[in-house]
């Protein structure tokens, strides 16, 4: 089918209609797209279900014919074809898009614990139920990394991914590159501009970029990881002696997710940790809200991509565009994974703490796990560190 095709086939059978669960950033920036001026084709958003729907179904207009709902059965029993979660956190989140599915439902999700922990047994659910569970937005923002390896390079055998998964962590980090100014600070302007949340624990901590990376193992490498597994190194006590000294080594920190896989071993190498990398890579030309990947196969070698992480708009790119996968083709059925157990995970190497970063840790880089991201660990690096 040729793409001209299949934009004709949404627009020339019955709208898919669309209910929103979580009214927060993201929700209500899918809400405006769907609306406003230059809405898309074929997709009607009718229902919104939130739990404080009486004060924020002023945030659209009151002509808009949307039925503003507190209660999750009414959307479950409404006859929307997708149901759009939004809401964050794994309760009740996860539960409810059960229920959806149970429903028989579509699913959009941009919720990448619930994907990480539970997204295996869901798509068997949804195979089952004849319906589709999407989450293209759970993972990158706008990067659309979850179709790159999922449909793009799934003609290849994937050993590598390493990339900036946070786009919270990425916008405070190259903040502080950018002026010299503190951690507290460059964190506080991006709440100003919408990339953090008053708690920026799980993004600075590694919790977010490791459930991201769990999805993503199981996509490039057919295995199933909990995220509690990654092993995870805090960009919270970063300070701006630390990017001043990395830069003075011709790098700069980012906050890097990789994962390898030893398809022979069955062995998995996956972490998340504040890296320096070298200044003409990809990562450190990354900045602002930005996420970048770089996936290695066997066959393909390294494929490149980036785009905005983090940000209701962005997101609400990814969504939509799951949305218009499931309106193309309503009756598809998405075989659910299968996927095997490494048995074993390693994690960041204990050298990369403690190397000098030199010419001599550089080449190592070049041949290690690392494949080219010469750097090392950044864990409250003192004078002598680096």
């Amino acid at each position: 089918m040729s793409l001209a095709s299949s934009f004709h086939s949404v627009s020339s059978t019955a709208p898919c209609r669309v209910g929103i669960l979580g009214f927060g950033i993201v929700g209500s920036a899918v809400a405006r797209r769907l609306t406003g001026r230059g809405r898309v084709r074929g997709v009607e958003l009718t229902h919104i279900c939130d739990r404080r729907a009486s004060q924020k179904r002023e945030k659209l207009p009151a002509d808009s014919g949307i039925a503003w709902t507190d209660a999750i059965d009414d959307l479950l029993q409404s006859d929307v074809d997708v149901i759009v979660e939004t809401m964050g956190g794994v309760d009740p989140a996860g539960p409810w898009i059960r229920r959806a599915l149970l429903a028989g439902k579509s699913v959009v999700t941009a919720n990448k614990q619930v994907i990480a922990r539970d997204g295996p047994p869901l798509l068997v659910l949804a195979a089952r139920q004849g319906r589709q569970l999407r989450f293209e937005a759970a993972v990158g923002g706008v990067m659309p990394i979850v179709r790159a390896i999922g449909e793009g390079l799934a003609g290849d055998r994937l050993r590598r991914i390493v990339a900036i998964l946070n786009g919270t962590t990425n916008a405070v980090l190259s903040r502080m590159e950018a002026t010299g100014c503190s951690l507290e600070a460059a964190l506080a302007d991006a709440r100003a501009r919408g990339y953090a949340e008053s708690d920026p624990s799980l993004d600075l901590e590694g919790a977010d970029a490791a459930a991201k990376l769990a999805i993503l193992c199981a996509l490039a490498f057919g295995v199933r990881l909990d995220p509690s597994r990654i092993e995870t190194r805090s960009a919270s006590a970063v300070d701006a002696a630390d990017v001043e000294r990395a830069r003075q080594r011709g790098g700069a920190i980012r906050q890097i997710a990789c994962a390898a896989y030893d398809h022979q071993r069955s062995t998995l190498t996956a972490w998340v940790a504040p890296i320096v990398v070298p200044h003409a890579s990809i990562f450190a030309q990354t900045v602002g809200a930005q996420n970048a990947a770089v996936i290695s196969g066997e066959h393909a070698g390294d494929v490149t991509i980036s785009g905005a992480g983090a940000g209701g708009d962005a997101t609400a790119v990814a969504v939509i565009s799951d949305i218009l996968a499931i309106a193309r083709d309503r009756a598809a059925i998405v075989p659910a994974p299968v996927l095997s157990t490494p048995r074993t995970i390693v994690g960041l190497e204990t050298d990369l703490a403690t190397t000098t970063f030199n010419a001599e840790f550089a080449e190592h880089a070049e041949k290690s796990l690392l494949c080219g991201l010469s750097g090392f660990c950044v864990d409250r690096l003192g004078a002598e560190a680096v």
